[in-house]
């Protein structure tokens, strides 16, 4: 009795979480800008992987999953390029309707300026998509003559080249964005910060996901690509102090000045040529909410000095990088310096941004961060080192136009183009957890490896046995603890030839397999016994050097494989005329890649 009641318990707790419909494509209303899109009915509003909260416009398609209840809609989206799922108010959704921006609109001149320009067919649907929404904004394609390829190798980071960093703590570690290619020790799982505690190199996927322009060609994220020159008749004070809001900069005088932050900003503006948007969400960005040691004027070792653009704060270990902007904003000469007042280190440091930057071709956020534009230094004379700055700071000066409703004004946005780019648009890689799927421990109970484990790329592993043995125990351990090992434990063994395969599948979903050819007794379905003319150290034949290459060796040292002339000459890997151990180490030490054999 009490295994039916159990039963019908069970059965009354599923019957809720069945989709009161079938998923139903949709989108939201045309002319609806910022919708929340939130985490439950009526609840928190979603952030992004950026943590800056979602705003839905019309034309975003969607699919319905849910409309059992009637005022709040079950959702799944992608939104700059991730998939979401959240729940969105009903009155604004569309059932059945599904835009489709990649075919040609209906504004000839637009679709012309597109073709003429050279915008890669891949670009246009998201292009068209804006324009629909604001036919007043203007795209300009900017030809790099750089080739994707090119861009990923000076841009990626490797050994003695770390431009792009990634911030991580342990509330938010991301760890499957962090390079494990530089500054990263497999072995004891640990990344090498590279400036203060918390910044990190960044991933190959993650430096090209933020390098392909598609990734902003959205109507918010675009204004990576806003031309960054002071528009009198767009850019005003009161879009500044909205950009300011919820700092301490937000409607104050600072100490010493007779205006407020707002209104040197806009002073900065006029003498630099410099958007008044992109001065304050710079400050913004460096200064962070709160009076830090960059902007109080209260340093001790440079008292009275200010930096609110960090320049000159270049990344280091030990963190002191808001010093080091201070020492250079203490120097003199250029851009009003000794910088010792709050207006003259914004108007001083908006000068820098305009001759130093905007004025030599780097007159957007993207190509602040990465310059393929100026030609003098390309690749180099990046501002900062924050791969997610320019989709970052971007929201701050879409947000100034959006709450001052001036979105529908005349805006110039100059876009990349690359020459021989993917024809779709790079994936964001997922924040999935821990990357780590090396083996911390591996071995055979009463046995030893060849060669012996331990922690590097080496994945082939050997092992003879008495043909008398059936079956082995082999026990492995993952270096983190949140990874998984499968094919370990006791295995049984068939006469001849073994390949047994373990998988370690990372936290992230990465997985690394390790391979262990053990022989019971004659080793079975070798490829081919080599002739003298063959390539030393590829003892069964296959074209490669391996570990069933070491195992060949085993077998003729200990007398189970007859070794003749044509033999010794591809097992005397060390050419001393016999076959030893040492010629096992040789071939161990080309596996790892310590050497090669010819």
């Amino acid at each position: 009795m009490a295994v039916a009641i159990c039963m019908v318990v069970l059965l009354f707790q599923y019957i809720p979480v069945l989709r009161a419909s079938a998923a139903t494509e949709g989108a939201i209303k045309s002319g609806v800008t910022g919708l929340y899109f939130r985490e439950t009915p009526g609840g928190t509003p979603i952030k992004d992987s950026n943590g800056n909260t979602i705003y839905l416009s019309g034309g975003q398609t969607l699919t319905i999953q849910d409309t059992s209840n009637s005022s709040w809609y079950k959702v799944s989206l992608t939104y700059n390029g991730t998939t979401y799922t959240g729940y969105v108010s009903s009155s604004y959704v569309v059932a059945g309707e599904t835009p489709t921006p990649s075919t040609p609109s209906g504004d000839a001149d637009f679709e012309a300026s597109l073709s003429a320009q050279g915008f890669p067919d891949s670009y246009k649907p998201y292009l068209r998509a804006i324009h629909e929404k604001y036919p007043n904004w203007k795209f300009r394609a900017v030809q790099t003559g750089v080739d994707w390829n090119t861009l990923l190798a000076n841009e990626v980071s490797k050994s003695g080249q770390v431009k792009n960093l990634i911030y991580g703590t342990s509330s938010y570690p991301h760890y499957n964005w962090r390079s494990t290619t530089v500054g990263y020790n497999a072995a004891t799982d640990t990344w090498s910060s590279y400036d203060g505690k918390t910044w990190f190199a960044a991933s190959d996927e993650l430096v090209a996901y933020y390098l392909d322009p598609r990734t902003y060609l959205y109507e918010n994220y675009v204004f990576a690509f806003e031309s960054l020159s002071y528009q009198q008749d767009v850019q005003n004070e009161t879009g500044v102090e909205a950009i300011l809001k919820g700092t301490f900069m937000y409607q104050t005088i600072p100490s010493g000045e007779s205006k407020t932050y707002a209104q040197i900003i806009m002073d900065a503006a006029a003498q630099s040529g410099v958007s008044p948007y992109h001065i304050a969400s710079r400050i913004k960005l460096e200064m962070g909410s709160t009076i830090g040691t960059a902007c109080s004027g209260t340093n001790s070792s440079y008292p009275g000095i200010y930096n609110f653009y960090n320049i000159g704060a270049y990344n280091s270990p030990n963190g002191n990088a808001a010093v080091k902007g201070l020492q250079w904003a203490a120097g003199s000469g250029s851009y009003g310096r000794p910088w010792n007042t709050v207006s003259k280190s914004i108007i001083g440091g908006a000068q820098f941004l305009g001759a130093s930057y905007i004025g030599v071709g780097q007159n957007t956020l993207y190509t602040q961060k990465f310059n393929v534009t100026n030609k003098s230094s390309l690749f180099s004379h990046q501002y900062m080192a924050n791969i997610q700055s320019p989709a970052t700071e971007c929201l701050t000066n879409y947000n100034a136009y959006y709450n001052n409703n001036l979105l529908n004004s005349s805006m110039l946005f100059e876009i990349p183009v690359y020459s021989s780019m993917p024809s779709q648009a790079v994936s964001k890689p997922a924040d999935s957890g821990n990357p780590n799927n090396w083996l911390k421990t591996l071995s055979i109970q009463g046995y030893g490896l060849t060669p012996s484990y331990a922690v590097n790329n080496t994945t082939d592993y050997s092992l003879i046995v008495s043909g008398s043995v059936d079956q082995i125990s082999i026990t492995a351990t993952p270096v983190n603890q949140n990874a998984r090992v499968s094919g370990a434990g006791t295995i049984c063994l068939s006469e001849g030839t073994n390949v047994i395969s373990l998988v370690v599948t990372a936290q992230s979903g990465a997985t690394r397999t390790y391979n262990l050819t053990v022989v019971r007794g004659t080793a079975t379905n070798n490829p081919t016994t080599p002739s003298a003319d063959g390539r030393k150290g590829d003892l069964n034949g296959d074209g490669k050097i391996t570990a069933l290459d070491i195992v060949k060796i085993q077998r003729l040292i200990v007398g189970l494989d007859t070794l003749n002339g044509d033999v010794l000459a591809i097992a005397d890997v060390n050419g001393d005329g016999k076959v030893t151990a040492l010629d096992i180490v040789k071939i161990q030490r080309h596996i790892v890649g310590l050497e090669t054999i010819q």
